[in-house]
């Protein structure tokens, strides 16, 4: 019943607001839009061996990136496997039912972990559980990060496994449970752990049994915890070391301070954080209940005191730097800083139900319900307490009480049944209020327009026009810049492109394409697509998806060298690299000389005072292009002019033809990518003017480049002639065809990120090297006829012997049980 209300209370609230699934309002938004849809999108693709890569590494991805960091730590929900049980463009719903499912799964854990804590009605328990597993985390932001959501499944399945150890039973189960929790999502699993253990502290000291006893017990729980910690941690080691390995992104500030009377409004059902507070309110049952606890006699005072204590000190962990970073792993993280709040919500059910299970006497009941009444006097003014709450926790927090006082009367079994479906009515109408108001008050339209669900026709025809067109592993298909919606659009729409957006893009990765013109936000961690054509083919990018009208798209072909190509020694030093600017170290990476880079030239406008860094952009005084300040430069006639100035945040356009083109950089942050501006004039001459909305900006001087179309095409087609004659791509494997007597270096079109490990002619295996931050394999001065590389994550392979040593001791503790029971048998 409780995994029934539980869903069907989020659902209703969801549906009578018509967001997603049930209405036009979109449900993806933020993270769920561009993280989570894409990686469960690759999970079906992964599921149905439709995806280039494995659960190793994702070829479709950041141009080559490891994946299983990724897998560990977006798609290990137990309920995310679902997605491949519906069609590719359902992914969407598919995480809606990863939440939805975990809510109800949450809800039923706690129904019985509650009658572990005290014995009492299983209907009362399941009633509470209903506002623990629909709790104000839940559903402002744990059912959007899908992952997350088996956090509220942590919470009482850990909390079994604790009390298997209270009373020295189902050990191996026990290790079991806790090797679930943290691999399916690690990092709640986490938070979890460390608040049942405080329950089991409060638990062992309330207990009436001597200190040996507690002693045990506090023995099973650790070695149960080491043991389980052991069986996840190739999730917990890969995870880890990919996180130490991630582009550092030292760009947000998060305070946890938090105005005490708005933490206190937390409480209240269905309020939504404004400044942003912990999320903890886990329904007016439970509420109500928590604030009677103080007054419920027929509860010891020792364990009024202890619950209350823990409540109390749980709470301010949250709001204290030091307990706040215990809380999640070390560090504050860079988006919401309550992410534990969950677990005070659990508490928090757990603590009504010490109440509940006593049944409070009228008067503790109404000292629960004076202090309700001072708690909305003193907080309904303020920020998060909305008017969906505000009118919520009055209607339902008079009907429970009263409710709640006939029940206490102790009535005969018809009418109490009666009472019992008219509160199971109250807690379900309430908790479905609670979720329709906070989908009201967070509709993502009061950010901006509402954009298409994520899979549109649109998606589905780039996905089958990609599909159509690709040459993997010959070459890439990419689906290139501003096609599709998603920062993660290589896994919706297919190919082998450079979008990708994760908390795992290794430094390595991050700086190589960096330092080759490739745009970046998020301090590094959202790659984007290549949008030039030499940045193509040094990526082997043979097919770009292009949009073709309104709500339409073309794949078209595009010149470009094998996957795995050939280069002479001492090419990547040359042409001014690796020390000089990025067209010399594309141009050494190119093997060619095929940019001009002429001297800038102030040519009007608002004067830019030059320095050894370039030159000071003024604010522009107006909108037009005529308000910004214009330069000069000399090319070879016709050629492409391109500019690259990566911290730029203004606008740049070229005289005479009127074309724009918008420079986002943002450092640390963001980092523009280098863009075509135009084409020089019959003289070669090239005038362009930058148009900055602020002071501070700098133009580089050697920002501008002229791109010789004719030696570009040579260098290409010399990669083509003396690249690999046949690639073979597996799951996380590259092989190559190389011609006969290949000599100097073999470059993978991937980044030099760690974990590969190649050899040449079916020699010993070695680390590649960076060759301008793509993965190089030096063939030596022998000749060369074939190539083979393989991708380990770093860690994998010591989290896999933990793993095997978990396994070893839970056989050891099973064979040593099952022998002793053979020998005490009469």
């Amino acid at each position: 019943m409780a995994a029934f209300l539980s869903m069907a209370a989020y659902a209703t609230g969801l549906a009578v607001r018509g967001t997603y699934p049930f209405g036009p309002i979109p449900r993806a938004d933020n993270d769920l839009r561009h993280q989570y849809v894409p990686f469960h999108t690759h999970l079906w693709d992964l599921q149905h061996g439709k995806a280039q890569g494995d659960l190793l590494f994702n070829w479709q991805s950041g141009y080559g990136v490891g994946f299983l960091g990724d897998f560990f730590t977006y798609l290990t929900n137990p309920f995310s496997w679902l997605t491949g049980a519906l069609p590719r463009h359902h992914a969407e719903f598919s995480v809606y039912l990863v939440s939805l499912f975990s809510i109800g799964l949450a809800a039923a854990l706690m129904t019985v972990y509650l009658g572990r804590l005290r014995p009492g009605s299983p209907w009362l328990r399941a009633l509470l559980s209903v506002g623990y597993a629909v709790c104000g985390w839940g559903v402002a932001e744990g059912t959007v990060v899908p992952m997350w959501t088996w956090g509220l499944v942590a919470i009482p399945m850990l909390g079994l496994a604790a009390d298997w150890c209270l009373t020295g039973r189902r050990w191996v189960l026990g290790s079991l449970l806790v090797a679930l929790c943290w691999f399916a999502n690690f990092y709640t699993a986490a938070m979890a752990t460390l608040a049942t253990a405080l329950v089991l502290l409060v638990r062992l000291l309330l207990a009436d049994t001597d200190w040996r006893t507690r002693g045990r017990a506090l023995w099973r729980a650790g070695t149960m915890t080491a043991t389980g910690l052991l069986l996840a941690a190739p999730a917990v080691l890969v995870c880890a070391l990919a996180n130490q390995r991630a582009q550092p992104t030292e760009l947000y500030v998060v305070s946890v301070s938090t105005d005490p009377l708005a933490y206190l409004s937390m409480l209240i059902p269905g309020t939504h954080p404004r400044p942003p507070a912990p999320n903890i309110y886990a329904g007016v049952l439970v509420l109500l209940l928590v604030l009677t606890l103080p007054f419920q006699s027929k509860v010891r005072v020792r364990e009024r005191a202890a619950w209350c204590g823990l409540l109390l000190l749980t709470a301010v962990s949250f709001v204290v730097t030091p307990t706040a970073k215990l809380w999640q792993g070390g560090a504050l993280p860079h988006g919401a800083p309550f992410r534990e709040s969950f677990v005070l919500s659990g508490m928090l059910a757990m603590a009504a139900w010490i109440c509940l299970a006593h049944m409070p006497r009228p008067r503790a009941l109404l000292g629960g319900a004076s202090l309700l009444v001072l708690l909305v006097a003193a907080t309904y003014d303020l920020p998060p307490v909305n008017r969906y709450a505000l009118n919520g926790v009055v209607a339902a927090g008079a009907a429970t009480l009263v409710l709640l006082l006939f029940y206490a009367r102790g009535l005969r079994r018809p009418a109490r049944i009666g009472v019992m479906v008219l509160l199971a009515v109250s807690v379900f109408t309430s908790t479905a209020y609670a979720v329709y108001g906070n989908a009201v008050v967070d509709d993502p339209r009061r950010r901006g327009p509402a954009r298409p669900q994520t899979m549109t026709t649109l998606g589905t025809d780039a996905h089958r026009a990609l599909s159509e067109r690709e040459n993997w592993p010959a070459t890439r298909a990419d689906a290139g810049p501003d096609v599709f919606v998603t920062d993660n659009d290589a896994m919706l729409v297919g190919g082998q492109g450079g979008a990708y957006y994760s908390s795992y893009v290794s430094v390595e990765t991050a700086r190589g394409l960096r330092g080759l013109g490739l745009g970046q936000a998020m301090g590094g961690r959202h790659l984007w697509p290549a949008a030039d054509p030499v940045l193509r083919a040094l990526l082997g990018v043979g097919t770009v998806l292009e949009p073709a009208g309104e709500d339409a798209v073309t794949a078209r072909s595009a010149s470009a060298p094998p996957l795995v190509t050939v280069h002479a020694p001492g090419t990547d030093q040359a042409y001014g690299a690796p020390e000089g600017s990025v067209w010399a170290r594309r141009q050494a990476a190119l093997g060619a000389r095929i940019y001009t880079v002429p001297a800038l030239s102030p040519a009007g406008g608002p004067p830019a005072p030059a320095s050894a860094r370039g030159f000071a952009l003024p604010r522009a005084a107006g909108d037009g292009a005529e308000h910004g300040t214009a330069f000069t430069a000399r090319c070879a006639p016709g050629e492409r002019a391109f500019l690259y100035a990566p911290d730029l945040n203004a606008t740049a356009q070229a005289e005479g033809t009127g074309r724009r083109e918008s420079f986002y950089g943002k450092p640390p942050a963001v980092s523009a990518p280098l863009k075509e501006l135009g084409t020089a004039g019959p003289d070669g001459r090239f005038t362009f003017s930058v148009h900055a909305p602020q002071d501070g900006q700098i133009l580089p001087p050697d920002a501008l480049a002229c791109l010789d179309q004719a030696a570009f095409d040579a260098a290409v087609n010399r990669l083509k002639a003396t690249g690999a004659t046949g690639i073979t791509a597996g799951g996380h494997t590259l092989e190559a065809r190389l011609p006969k007597g290949s000599t100097g270096t073999a470059v993978v079109a991937t980044t030099a990120s760690p974990g590969w490990t190649c050899s040449v002619d079916g020699g010993p295996a070695r680390a590649p090297v960076s060759y301008q931050g793509l993965l190089g394999v030096p063939l030596g001065s022998g000749g060369a006829d074939r190539l083979s590389c393989s991708y380990l994550p770093e860690g994998l392979s010591a989290g896999l012997a933990g793993t095997g040593a978990g396994a070893l001791l839970l056989g050891g503790v099973l064979v040593r049980t099952r022998w002793r029971g053979r020998t005490t048998r009469p």
